[in-house]
């Protein structure tokens, strides 16, 4: 603006507003061309150099607040989400692994319960040829065991009722019949030769007691005149509450001579 003012000036001073007249025309040609000449160098636009990329933009100055507004204050950075990590999937309701879908099981064939498994052959075998296994004395057996023992002994049964259930007292049950009740039964036969017939086990409607019936310690056979003789050899042990005469084998056992039976106690 300064520029413009002083070649404004000159160029008055040149059209001869204020300069003398007695200077002449050539002094007021000189002082037009200088007047416009620096009017053109005022007047030339200074070229401006290219933005520069790392120039910062101009920034725009906020809004003034209102009058007795609180001061604001810059709102705080996006919160920027935490970059996810491949991690195994939990279990969401428990712990428990989860049940897998199979498919149904095939039935299986119901094998019925033999007295004895194949491997067990030659045991068999040699319990029907009348060997006797080693087994403790307290052992209780099963009916079909106790029965295939005394048949491979040559040893037979009978009852009343022609059954074999413990619960009923016509019956001659030989279940929970002891080892060595067995095993004794089996040595008197041997030792003596005869013919044994078993007429009472395990069942029900014995006398009670320790070593009775029912705790498979006792077993009642068939008299005969083998039997007899063969009883009557051993020492003689007086009489039983009842009246019945007592013998005692070498092995402990004693007979007890009842009305139509021997009674037998294996210790």
């Amino acid at each position: 603006m300064t520029c413009l003012r002083h070649a404004h000036a000159l160029v008055r001073h040149a059209s001869g507003d204020r300069i003398p007249r007695p200077h002449g025309p050539a002094i007021r040609l000189t002082a037009l061309v200088m007047a416009l000449g620096a009017a053109a160098t005022a007047l030339t636009p200074v070229p401006s150099g290219p933005a520069s990329a790392t120039d910062d933009p101009p920034r725009s100055r906020p809004a003034a607040a209102p009058a007795g507004a609180p001061p604001q204050t810059a709102p705080p950075p996006p919160s920027v989400p935490p970059p996810t990590s491949a991690a195994p999937p939990t279990s969401t309701a428990t712990d428990k692994p989860a049940t897998l879908l199979s498919a149904p099981k095939p039935p299986q064939a119901t094998v019925p319960k033999q007295d004895a498994p194949a491997q067990d052959a030659p045991a068999q075998d040699a319990l029907a040829q009348g060997a006797l296994p080693d087994l403790p004395d307290s052992l209780r057996l099963e009916h079909a065991f106790a029965e295939l023992v005394l048949r491979a002994n040559g040893i037979r049964w009978r009852s009343t009722g022609g059954c074999s259930d413990r619960t009923i007292r016509t019956c001659t049950s030989f279940e929970g019949v002891r080892w060595g009740t067995l095993k004794g039964l089996i040595g008197f036969a041997r030792s003596s030769g005869c013919t044994i017939t078993v007429t009472g086990g395990t069942e029900v409607g014995h006398a009670g007691g320790t070593y009775s019936h029912a705790n498979g310690y006792k077993l009642d056979i068939s008299p005969t005149r083998c039997v007899d003789a063969a009883i009557k050899r051993y020492p003689y042990a007086g009489r039983r509450g009842d009246g019945s005469r007592l013998y005692r084998s070498p092995d402990g056992a004693l007979f007890a001579r009842e009305k139509d039976h021997w009674d037998i106690t294996f210790r």
